[in-house]
């Protein structure tokens, strides 16, 4: 007996058809899942990159910036030391010139007069009961008794203090100038030409600043 072949009936088509929709929905659903997903994705790395261009061009700016400020503080020092060392040489050029003018006061009318300042400034600063003076050997003949009698009214007319002058002749210095020292040996005062100015540098420095300050807002 031969066995008859069934045809499917309407409900399972049915039945079938509708797994195949949501099969089909599932798959559409996942797809778009995955495209949102990557469109997050892509979003997400645009941002990133902004971020990260963003960030980049602040760094360089601020490393610009560093660079700017350490050039200018590196220049304004440079300008500084080139001050400086222009007020240094200038002063040296003026100590210099003056120390040969003072230099070639010797032997001039005048120049008693200027030793007599020295030793009076020397001895009221030293202020001593006796004191010992030398002198360069150019000088040495011009301190004779006469002018030291000269200092020692000078000296007890301004401090009221008596004092004794004496010149070591033997033993005279390198340097333009007057050298006193207590007869104790304790004290001394350096009265030398170059002593003096050295004495003065500050205010040479501070007159040559202010003549440079002046040239520059004239």
């Amino acid at each position: 007996m031969k066995e008859s072949l069934m045809e499917p009936d309407d409900s399972a088509l049915r039945i079938v058809a509708g797994i195949l929709a949501d099969a089909d929905a599932e798959v559409a659903r996942i797809v778009a899942e995955a495209g949102a997903y990557a469109a997050s994705v892509t979003a997400r790395a645009g941002e990133q990159g902004k971020t990260l261009e963003r960030e980049a061009s602040a760094r360089a700016e601020a490393a610009a910036a560093s660079i700017i400020a350490d050039a200018e503080a590196k220049a304004v020092i440079e300008r500084r030391k080139s001050a400086l060392a222009l007020q240094e040489r200038m002063a040296r050029d003026m100590v210099a010139r003056a120390a040969r003018d003072v230099a070639a006061m010797i032997g001039q009318p005048g120049y008693r007069d200027v030793l007599k300042g020295w030793l009076v400034e020397g001895a009221v600063g030293l202020s001593a009961d006796e004191a010992t003076v030398r002198a360069s050997k150019d000088e040495l003949p011009m301190l004779d008794r006469a002018l030291l009698d000269e200092v020692e009214a000078a000296v007890l007319a301004a401090t009221g203090k008596a004092t004794k002058l004496r010149v070591l002749a033997g033993d005279p210095l390198t340097g333009q100038g007057v050298y006193l020292e207590a007869a104790d040996g304790r004290l001394a005062y350096d009265n030398r030409v170059a002593t003096r100015f050295e004495r003065q540098r500050s205010a040479i420095r501070k007159l040559i600043y202010q003549a440079l300050s002046d040239s520059r807002t004239a």
